[in-house]
């Protein structure tokens, strides 16, 4: 990989962003700063000696955007660039951001994935098994649609509808992935019977190897009757890709381990600790393969089909049984008559495991309480206008929520509705913030939340005592 820009890493390590004088190096990791606070307006003042012209830098720039932190910049629907010379080496960049998730829609991702992972995921797991659960959960709680209530491109869409494109499926997979602390790439090309929108699939490393994962090919559940889910491409070297894939290979790492081909052929996949369970490809007998050892191991003769783990048990249907529902006891290596119907399909998602049958009522092998998703607050925007270690904002309108923000990340949201706020902020070694509603002291129904960028967090630290009882703090 051969890129001009800083990595994110370094720039961090540099200071970040702590003022809009940048290099040239600086510039795309400077941008993508911006795009995480989800700034719509910025500037950056260029300096120094350039690689290139102007333009063909800041189309440079944006073209490998999806190459750093890509949940947040690749939920930026359009970006637009001006620039002037303000003198011979110093150059005013200005840019003007729009996107496709709220930050409160952002937030409570975020907030879903900690939880999902944390029920999907134990300590003992080693970083393949996490890459296999997280790839399941996606393929089998999700589905490819275009038409979706709202953008299918996001993955605050695809996590309330269960239904979006591959740049949320994609997206959600690095999203989780950096949560694991797991290496991942989020890849854009094409695919062959994709559209010229392209395509987006994803890279991740384990131990010394990278490898290709789709997890948007790997749902077959709305296109095969029946099959749900496949391993076909799951954890793929370059040259397996490049079958039907394209992209820049200058962008990425390559990817030459064959160490999980076995996967190529496998539909029906359970995957329960260090081993997964499947029909085996031709016999449909019933198999498992450890993915440590790499060994596999025959449980059963007989044929069976749509596997699938809940409480302990594999569920399949038995083909060779009159295609009944049956259970196969992991520990015991018992095989258990369920119900004497023919299945049609088992499906399972992250709250319910239902089977269907040719005739009668369905089942649910397993029934999970929903969590009604929080309802994101609508808020009006207001931007804070800074001086120094100040920051200053006032509101004047019609009653409504209200959402106080910074081009450096400080943002104040008040859930209540009002017609006339002034928020006053002075930060030095602690933070003061003085709220008036009405030309009187604010006084909210409910918390205020505060959220400071890491270099105001860093500053004050927890030196905010005396607004904890109106104020959620978060650092």
């Amino acid at each position: 990989m051969g890129i001009y820009f800083e990595s994110m890493e370094m720039f961090q390590k540099d200071g970040g962003l702590k003022q809009t004088t940048i290099t040239a190096k600086q510039l795309l990791p400077a941008m993508v700063t911006h795009m995480k606070r989800g700034d719509r307006q910025f500037s950056l003042y260029l300096q120094g000696r350039l690689p290139k012209s102007v333009p063909d830098l800041l189309q440079e720039a944006f073209s490998l955007l999806h190459l750093q932190e890509p949940f947040y910049t690749q939920h930026c629907a359009r970006q637009e660039s001006s620039f002037k010379y303000v003198s011979k080496n110093r150059i005013k960049m200005n840019f003007s951001m729009t996107y496709r998730m709220t930050r409160e829609e952002q937030q409570w991702v975020i907030q879903e994935i900690q939880l999902i992972l944390k029920d999907l995921i134990t300590n003992t797991m080693s970083d393949v098994e996490k890459v296999i659960a997280v790839h399941d959960y996606i393929v089998r709680n999700h589905q490819y649609e275009m038409n979706t209530t709202g953008s299918p491109f996001t993955v605050y869409t695809f996590m309330h509808e269960k239904q979006g494109v591959c740049m949320a499926y994609a997206l959600l997979f690095e999203k989780m992935m950096e949560e694991l602390k797991i290496p991942c790439y989020y890849v854009i090309g094409q695919a062959d019977g994709e559209s010229d929108l392209g395509h987006a699939w994803n890279m991740v490393k384990l131990d010394d190897a990278w490898y290709h994962i789709d997890a948007t090919w790997d749902d077959v559940g709305s296109k095969m009757k029946n099959h749900e889910i496949r391993y076909r491409y799951l954890l793929r070297s370059d040259a397996f890709m490049k079958k039907d894939h394209q992209w820049n290979e200058a962008n990425y790492p390559q990817c030459l381990s064959e160490r999980y081909q076995y996967f190529t052929n496998l539909y029906d996949v359970a995957s329960h600790g260090k081993k997964i369970y499947y029909p085996k490809p031709k016999t449909a007998s019933l198999m498992s393969f450890d993915v440590v050892s790499r060994t596999e191991t025959l449980h059963l003769e007989e044929r069976v089909q749509f596997c699938t783990f809940e409480q302990g048990r594999l569920y399949m249907s038995c083909v060779d049984r009159d295609w009944h529902l049956y259970a196969f006891e992991v520990d015991t290596k018992q095989l258990i008559c369920v119900e004497e119907r023919q299945v049609q399909s088992i499906h399972q998602t992250v709250h319910e495991t239902i089977v269907h049958f040719h005739q009668g009522e369905p089942i649910y092998l397993k029934e999970r309480a929903t969590i009604e998703p929080k309802p994101v607050l609508e808020a009006h925007e207001v931007i804070l206008t800074g001086y120094g270690n100040s920051w200053f904002g006032e509101y004047k309108g019609k009653a409504k929520p209200l959402r106080f923000i910074s081009d450096e990340g400080l943002e104040l949201l008040i859930a209540d509705a009002y017609k006339q706020v002034t928020v006053d902020f002075l930060c030095h070694d602690s933070l003061q913030i003085q709220l008036t509603a009405n030309q009187k002291p604010l006084k909210a129904e409910h918390p205020v939340i505060v959220t400071l960028p890491p270099e105001i967090a860093t500053r004050v630290g927890r030196k905010v005592l005396e607004i904890e009882e109106d104020f959620e703090m978060v650092l």
